[in-house]
C-alpha cells in the first residue's frame, strides 16, 4: 500500500493512500459475498446466487460502495500506523472514482496530536522572593477582624464620610437607575462600591433628613436620607481575642494571625512563582494546536461553567441574559484560555516524558485516597469508579504534571 503524507498548519496531515488492485480485487469479492449473505434474489437460497445475477440484482455500483466501505476504514487505519501520526479527530476522507482493476486511491484529512518543540528548559532560572509578614499585616488583619465583628450605630447630626453607611429610600426616579426601585429602602455603605459610584460619591456629607437629587447617567434618582450609620468597633481586649479568634489572648491572636497570613502569603508566592516558570517555558515552546483541540476545550469550560451556573440554581440561559452574552461570544471569550492551557498542559507533559517523571504506587494511592474522603466513599470503590469512567489516567496524568512542574520549579530557583 502507497502512503504519501503531507503536514499543514494547525496540526492537520492529508493522507494520500493507493490500495494496490489485488487488495481491491479481494475487497470486492468479499464485498460480494456480504451482499450475497443479506440480499434475497428469487430463485436462490441466499449466499447461493452466481455472481452475475447478483450483481445483474444489486447492481454493481452497490458491490463497488460494499467493497469501499471495508476497504477505505481498514486502509486508513494501516495508514496512520505506516507513517507512525496520531490522530485526534475523524477523519474527513474523500474517495476517487473506483475502478475494478484499477488501484483505489482516496485521500484523509486528519487532525493530529500536535507536536511539541521544548526551548532550552533547562536554563530558566527566575529569583525567589521569600515573602515575609510584617508587624504592619498584623495589624491590617486584627483591624479587618474588629470591623468584622463591629455592629453599625445611629450617628444622629453627623455628615455621612466615606465608611460610613447611609439608610436610604428611593423617593423618585426620572427613569431606569441600576439597582434602585421607588419606594424602597436600601443600606448603601459610602466607598464600598457596591452601588454605581457616583451614587456613593454624592452620598458623601448628606445627614439625616436630607434629600438628595443625584444624577446617575441620563437619569436622577431622588432619595431621603433615613439613617447616617457608624461601624463600632470591640475594643481589642483578651475577651475579643477569645470570642473572634479562640485563643487566650491579644498576644495569642497576633501569633495566630501572624501564622496564618505566612501560609497565605506563602502560598500566594507559590503559585505566582509557579506561573512565572509556567510562561517561561511558554515562551520557549513552539506548539502548533489544531483547532479542533481548542474547540473540545472550549467545550469543556462551558460544561464547566454550566454546572456551576447549576449549583447555583442557575441556568446557561440566565447567564447569557445577565451578563449580556451570546453562546458565540461566550466561545470567543473562552477561546485564548482553552489555547493557553492546552499548551501548558502539553508543555509540562512533554517536560515530564523527557525527564522521564511519573507518579509512584504509593503518590496515586494517596491521591485516590484523597477523593475518596471527599467523596465521603471506600477508596477501592473510588478507584473502580475512576478506573471505569477513564478518570484513572486522569488522575495519574495530573500526578505526573504535578511532578513535572516542581522539576522545573527546583530548576528556577538553581535547587
Amino acid at each position: 500500500m502507497k502512503v504519501d503524507v503531507k503536514r499543514e498548519r494547525g496540526s492537520r496531515a492529508v493522507l494520500e493512500v493507493e490500495i494496490p488492485v489485488d487488495a481491491v480485487s479481494q475487497g470486492v469479492e468479499a464485498a460480494l459475498r456480504r451482499l450475497n449473505q443479506r440480499v434475497e434474489i428469487p430463485g436462490f437460497r441466499r449466499g447461493r446466487a452466481p455472481r452475475t445475477m447478483l450483481e445483474r440484482y444489486v447492481g454493481r455500483d452497490a458491490v463497488l460502495e460494499e467493497a469501499v466501505k471495508a476497504l477505505v476504514p481498514d486502509a486508513y487505519a494501516r495508514a496512520v500506523d505506516q507513517v507512525g501520526v496520531t490522530p485526534i479527530t475523524r477523519p474527513e476522507i474523500k474517495v476517487d472514482t473506483v475502478e475494478e482493476g484499477k488501484p483505489l486511491r482516496f485521500v484523509a484529512t486528519v487532525d493530529l496530536m500536535p507536536e511539541v518543540r521544548l526551548g532550552d528548559y533547562q536554563s530558566i532560572r527566575i529569583p525567589f522572593q521569600q515573602p515575609r509578614v510584617t508587624d504592619a499585616d498584623v495589624d491590617e488583619a486584627i483591624a479587618d477582624l474588629r470591623a468584622r465583628h463591629g455592629h453599625l450605630v445611629s450617628a444622629p447630626g453627623a455628615a455621612a464620610a466615606r465608611g460610613d453607611f447611609v439608610l436610604v429610600k428611593v423617593a423618585d426616579l426620572s427613569g431606569p437607575v441600576e439597582r434602585f426601585v421607588k419606594g424602597k429602602e436600601y443600606l448603601i455603605e459610602v466607598g464600598g462600591s457596591a452601588h454605581p459610584p457616583e451614587i456613593e460619591d454624592a452620598l458623601v456629607g448628606v445627614m439625616a433628613g436630607g434629600r438628595p437629587v443625584i444624577q446617575s447617567g441620563e437619569h436622577t434618582v431622588t432619595v431621603d436620607v433615613l439613617d447616617v450609620k457608624r461601624r463600632e468597633l470591640p475594643e481589642l481586649t483578651d475577651e475579643f481575642a477569645r470570642s473572634a479568634g479562640g485563643v487566650a489572648s491579644v498576644e495569642a491572636l497576633r501569633d495566630s494571625l501572624r501564622s496564618r497570613l505566612e501560609r497565605e502569603s506563602a502560598e500566594r508566592a507559590r503559585t505566582e512563582y509557579e506561573q512565572q516558570v509556567l510562561e517561561a517555558l511558554l515562551a520557549g515552546s513552539e506548539i502548533d494546536l489544531p483547532e479542533s483541540m481548542v474547540e473540545h476545550e472550549v467545550e469543556h469550560m462551558i460544561a464547566d461553567l454550566t454546572e456551576t451556573l447549576q449549583r447555583r440554581g442557575l441556568t446557561l440561559q440566565r447567564y447569557y441574559e445577565a451578563t449580556q452574552k451570546t453562546e458565540a461570544g461566550l466561545r470567543d471569550e473562552f477561546r485564548p484560555t482553552a489555547a493557553r492551557r492546552l499548551r501548558l498542559q502539553l508543555a509540562v507533559e512533554e517536560v515530564a516524558r523527557a525527564q522521564q517523571l511519573s507518579p509512584t504506587q504509593e503518590e496515586i494511592d494517596r491521591e485516590v485516597e484523597n477523593v475518596a474522603r471527599g467523596l465521603q466513599q471506600d477508596p477501592a470503590r473510588v478507584r473502580e469508579w475512576l478506573v471505569q469512567t477513564g478518570r484513572y489516567d486522569s488522575l495519574t496524568g495530573t500526578l505526573r504534571r504535578k511532578a513535572a512542574l516542581a522539576y522545573l520549579v527546583n530548576l528556577a530557583r538553581g535547587e
